[in-house]
């Protein structure tokens, strides 16, 4: 009789363990789970990307395609580049999230470079409308439990700012000067940049080479006619979205490797190869 107790409790701590191993796995991509972020480029936060050239093409997935309409879960199951809210998408033109970060010892740089045919901010808070929310896990530690920060920005119609640190647990957020947005309507970008010290990861020392760093991006779509926050896309959304899920976020590892140039003769091809890896 005892060892067959024993069994039953064995066993039934073995269908535990798997419940909650279950209940913590989730779609990761296959092939852009992991960013790995090079160092050696000099950011100014301004909202101007082209600080960044050369960046997007080369850190790209172990597929050799860019950051760029990375695909992710949606909340019905379905992997998609793009996730309604009440909203429609017509394509990448309509709306598209392309990203890079980069790193020294001061801080680690986000730049969120959006495609979208309209950009809405009537009202509300920073998710109301076009704007970016992030999840950051300073110990990349993909787990339920972590401790992750919340950071909401946005531009207005009006041209008016919106800064929103959510969660940070005690510890410095970002301020006006570490995060920039522009809107240029004619080209259908939104330009977004972020600058993260190691005060905002909760350190007192400088950053340096193999650090791991757990980062969701949602970046909002609202239309003229479809006023808020009416979808979404970006790098592991569901970090942040639909309830907040720190074991959900992307990995960002700190490298020693540098940017590699851009041949002027290879834009087209390169371009075309973002444009083909979002469809």
């Amino acid at each position: 009789m005892k060892k067959f107790v024993v069994i039953i409790i064995a066993l039934f701590a073995t269908l535990s363990l798997l419940t909650i191993n279950n209940a913590d796995a989730q779609w990761r991509s296959p092939t852009h789970d992991v960013y790995e972020a090079p160092t050696g480029v000099e950011i100014e936060i301004d909202g101007n990307l082209d600080d960044w050239e050369g960046v997007l093409d080369s850190v790209t997935g172990t597929d050799g395609t860019t950051f760029c309409g990375v695909e992710f879960e949606g909340r019905d199951g379905v992997v998609k580049v793009w996730e309604d809210l009440g909203g429609t998408w017509s394509g990448p033109e309509d709306h598209t999230t392309c990203f890079m970060i980069v790193w020294d010892a001061d801080a680690v740089y986000l730049a969120i470079d959006v495609t979208d045919d309209e950009h809405e901010h009537a009202a509300g808070g920073a998710w109301d409308g076009d704007g970016v929310q992030l999840s950051v896990v300073p110990s990349g530690i993909r787990e339920s439990n972590s401790t992750f920060f919340l950071y909401n920005v946005a531009l207005r119609d009006n041209g008016d700012l919106i800064l929103n640190n959510e969660s940070t647990h005690g510890l410095p957020g970002l301020t006006n000067a570490d995060f920039a947005i522009v809107r240029d309507d004619d080209a259908k970008k939104t330009s977004y940049e972020f600058k993260f010290t190691p005060a905002n990861f909760g350190q007192s020392t400088a950053l340096t080479e193999n650090l791991e760093i757990g980062l969701g991006i949602c970046v909002n779509d609202g239309d003229k006619d479809a006023l808020g926050q009416k979808g979404w896309s970006g790098w592991n959304p569901h970090a942040i979205v639909h309830t907040k899920h720190p074991h959900k976020v992307g990995l960002v590892v700190l490298t020693n490797t540098h940017v590699t140039s851009v041949d002027p003769k290879d834009k087209l091809t390169s371009t075309w190869g973002r444009i083909k890896s979002v469809w």
